[in-house]
């Protein structure tokens, strides 16, 4: 006499549950990262041979590691830059200035010149370090 178990293991996997789990998730994650307004300054860095086009008459802000700050080889302190700058680019039409950093110059000293011009909607030309005598 063979004895019988009366329940059967139903050993089927249903995977619509998953299904609606990662679709929730999926549609999650592209609604939050459509919310996300990136907070960066807006750089043009030049390409390599691209230095024709950006030879034209920007003004050169230098940053020294000693602090001191140069437009056109002329020392100005920081709270005069901004009006510097506006005298510069007085009536042009798109107005971008060179930033060229000195080895030693600190990212907060390089992003307060940077502020200056996003401030005035400036365009920015970051420009290779300067070897300095």
């Amino acid at each position: 006499m063979a004895l019988r178990s009366r329940n059967k293991i139903n050993v089927n996997f249903s995977m619509s549950g998953m299904t609606d789990i990662v679709f929730l998730l999926l549609l999650f994650f592209m609604l939050t990262s459509t919310l996300i307004a990136p907070n960066a300054l807006k750089l043009l860095i030049p390409q390599q041979g691209q230095a024709a086009d950006t030879e034209q008459a920007f003004p050169e802000v230098e940053l020294q590691a000693s602090g001191v700050i140069l437009v056109d080889g002329k020392q100005v302190s920081f709270e005069q830059l901004g009006l510097v700058l506006d005298q510069k680019l007085a009536g042009e039409k798109d107005p971008a200035l060179k930033l060229i950093t000195a080895p030693g110059v600190t990212v907060r000293e390089t992003v307060r010149v940077m502020n200056v011009a996003a401030k005035n909607n400036y365009k920015v030309v970051l420009k290779k370090e300067k070897i300095w005598q």
